[in-house]
Order: structure tokens, then sequence, then C-alpha cells
């Protein structure tokens, strides 16, 4: 929930950070991939988000799959 609220605010560094930090604890929280990839994108890091959408596409999540189609390609 704090990775959201910074990226509400347009902290995404600090907001990435939390995310790593939950994907740590459960390396399957497809949702944190998702946000932690769109974070990424906005901060510029448009191969490193890539790689966490499609992470969470692996991991289930359809959202990954149409944000892929509009950020990666």
């Amino acid at each position: 929930n704090r990775g959201i609220a910074k990226s509400k605010i347009k902290e995404y560094i600090t907001a990435t950070l939390d995310w790593t930090e939950a994907i740590k604890i459960d390396p399957k929280y497809a949702d944190a991939y998702l946000n932690r990839g769109l974070a990424r994108i906005i901060d510029g890091k448009k191969d490193k988000g890539c790689e966490d959408l499609s992470k969470a596409g692996e991991l289930g999540s359809i959202k990954a799959y149409d944000l892929i189609k509009q950020y990666c390609n």
C-alpha cells in the first residue's frame, strides 16, 4: 500500500523500493511486479519496467499484457 501511495504523489523511486521489498517477502506477488514495472517505466527505466510487467504476466496478471502492449513495443 505504501508503494501505491508514493506513486500517487510521484515518488517513483521510493515506490519502486517498497515494491521491491514486497517482492522479497512474496516473490509471487504479481501486483507488486506490475506496479514496480509501471513506476520504472514512468521513471525512464523502460527495459526494467517491461521485465517486471512480463513477470507479472507470468504470475497471472491479465492486466500486465495490456500494459506490455501499451508501453513495451
